[in-house]
C-alpha cells in the first residue's frame, strides 16, 4: 500500500498539490482538513515530480469555486500507518475532516463512536443525494462485499466509510526461479513451511502483525478450510469465521507457526522496502498487497525482468481503505469532496497514479483498462475474463476483456482478480479485546 512514510508536504509539493502543508500547530486556516496515506491520491506530476496538471486537491478547489462562486482552501497531511493516524486525532495533535483508516481501523473507531455517520441508508444502500455520484458508479460488487460486512454497533461499515482503495495480498514472485517452477509453488500459503532447501530464506513477510498473521491462519486451519464447500451458499461466511479467529488457541498455534516459518523460508521482514528489493533479487518471493505488487512488476519491466502475483489458492485477504469523518467534522464540505472524488475521471487518474484498485466503475474505467491491458487487435494468445460482477450495467453490453497469455498472472490479475478468487477472500476484522495479546505474540515472533 505504500503506507510507511510520513510526509509533511510543503513547498514546492504544496504548490502542486494545493497547498499540501503540515497542519499540526499551524494557524492557517483551511476550510477542510484532509489526512491521507502517502503517495495515495493523484498529484498532478509525472515519475520525475514535475508538473502536468492540477492534482486531485487543486482540482477540487477550482472546482469547487466554479460550481459555488466560493473559494476554499484545503489542507492536506499524510500518515504513515493507521495507529499513527489513530493517535494523532485521539490526542487532538490534528482535526481532519475526512480520514482514510483501513477496515479494521474503521471497525475500532466507529465502535469506539471517534466517526460522523454519513447520511446511508441501509435498506436502499444509497447514500444522499450530496454522495450521489458514489450511488451512480460505485461497483455492485463493492457495494454489496461492505455493505454486508457490519460493525459492532450493528451498522454497516458503508454508514462510516466510503471506499476508496481495495485490493488483495498474495505473493511477487520471480517466475525464473526454480526452473520456473515457482509459480506452482506460491500458488498455495504452505510453500512458507515447506522444507525444501531450495526455498530456504527466499521469502520476505510483512513487518505487520495484522497481514503476516493471515498467512499463519491459513497454514495452522489448512483442514479444516479445505473442508468447507464452496457451493454452499454462506461459504464466504464460514471461511471469514475461521480467518479472523484470534483467541488464545488460534493465538499460540499463529505463534508456533510463524516460528517455524522463520527456521525455513522466511529470509526476514520487511515493511516497504520488500517491493524494491524483489526487483533487486534479495529473495524471490515477497509477501504483497496487490497494488504494491503492480508496483514492482512495472519497476521490474524497466529493469528488463518479469516478476509475477500470485493470489494463493486457499484464499486470501481482501481489504478496503475507506473515507471517514471524525467526530467535529465539516461533513457538507466534507461529502462534497468525496463526491468530486468519485468521478470516474477523478477515481481513473487516483488508480493509475496509485496503482490499486479504485471501487469506481463506469465508461471512463472501463476505457482504462482496455487501454492498460486489452490485448491488440489480431493477438491469437489471451484468455478472456468476464467482469460484468464488478462493472455491472456502468458501461453498455458485457464487461469481457481479453488479456494477452503472456501477460496472465500479472498486473491485470492483481488489478482485478476474478470472481471465484474473491469468494476466497475475506476482510480482516479487528481483534478487539484480543489485540494486546496479539501484540505481545508478534514481539516474541520477530525476536525469537
Amino acid at each position: 500500500m505504500t503506507k510507511t512514510k510520513i510526509a509533511l508536504l510543503v513547498a514546492a509539493p504544496a504548490l502542486l498539490l494545493g497547498a499540501l502543508t503540515s497542519l499540526t500547530g499551524c494557524s492557517t486556516k483551511y476550510d477542510l482538513v484532509i489526512y491521507n496515506w502517502e503517495d495515495y491520491i493523484y498529484e498532478g506530476t509525472d515519475d520525475d515530480g514535475n508538473y502536468i496538471e492540477d492534482g486531485t486537491i487543486a482540482a477540487f478547489e477550482k472546482y469547487y469555486e466554479e460550481k459555488y462562486g466560493e473559494s476554499i482552501k484545503v489542507g492536506y497531511e499524510c500518515f504513515s500507518t493507521n495507529e499513527e493516524m489513530y493517535q494523532q486525532i485521539s490526542l487532538g495533535s490534528i482535526h481532519p475532516d475526512l480520514i482514510c483508516p483501513s477496515d479494521y481501523m474503521i471497525q475500532k473507531m466507529a465502535n469506539e463512536d471517534m466517526l460522523e455517520e454519513f447520511s446511508y441508508n441501509a435498506e436502499t444502500d444509497t447514500y444522499a443525494d450530496s454522495l450521489h455520484n458514489w450511488d451512480e458508479y460505485g461497483s455492485p460488487f463493492i457495494r454489496e462485499r461492505f455493505a454486508n460486512e457490519t460493525l459492532a454497533n450493528g451498522s454497516s461499515f458503508l454508514s462510516y466509510a466510503v471506499p476508496y482503495f481495495w485490493g488483495t495480498m498474495g505473493f511477487t514472485y520471480d517466475p525464473s526461479f526454480l526452473d520456473g517452477n515457482f509459480g506452482d509453488v506460491v500458488n498455495s500459503w504452505e510453500c512458507l513451511w515447506s522444507s525444501d532447501t531450495n526455498l530456504r530464506k527466499q521469502f520476505s513477510l510483512k513487518d505487520s502483525m495484522r497481514d503476516t498473521y493471515v498467512t499463519a491462519i491459513f497454514h495452522v486451519y489448512k483442514d479444516e478450510i479445505a473442508a468447507l464447500n464452496e457451493a454452499d451458499e454462506d461459504y464466504n461466511a464460514k471461511l471469514s469465521a475461521i480467518f479472523n479467529r484470534c483467541d488464545d488457541v488460534t493465538i499460540q498455534k499463529v505463534e508456533d507457526a510463524l516460528i517455524e516459518a522463520k527456521g525455513k523460508t522466511v529470509y526476514g521482514f520487511e515493511v516497504d522496502e520488500g517491493k524494491d528489493d524483489i526487483v533487486r533479487g534479495v529473495y524471490h518471493a515477497n509477501l504483497a498487497w496487490s497494488g504494491d505488487s503492480v508496483y514492482s512488476m512495472d519497476s521490474a519491466e524497466e529493469a528488463g525482468k518479469i516478476l509475477n502475483y500470485s493470489l494463493p489458492e486457499e484464499g486470501s485477504n481482501v481489504w478496503f481503505d475507506g473515507w471517514c469523518m471524525p467526530k467535529g467534522a465539516n461533513k457538507d464540505l466534507a461529502e462534497e469532496f468525496l463526491n468530486f472524488l468519485c468521478l470516474p475521471e477523478q477515481a481513473q487518474k487516483c488508480m493509475e497514479a496509485v496503482g490499486y484498485t479504485s471501487p469506481i466503475v463506469g465508461d471512463e474505467i472501463w476505457e482504462y483498462v482496455n487501454d492498460t491491458y486489452a490485448a491488440e487487435e489480431g493477438e491469437t494468445e489471451t484468455y478472456e475474463v468476464d467482469l460484468s460482477f464488478y462493472f455491472g450495467d456502468s458501461i453498455e453490453g458485457a464487461a469481457k476483456i481479453d488479456i494477452p497469455l503472456s501477460q496472465k498472472g500479472r498486473q491485470f490479475d492483481a488489478q482485478y482478480p476474478t470472481q471465484e478468487a474473491l469468494k476466497k477472500c475475506c476482510l480482516m476484522k479487528d481483534f478487539g479485546d484480543q489485540t494486546t495479546k496479539v501484540e505481545q505474540m508478534w514481539t516474541r515472533v520477530t525476536t525469537a
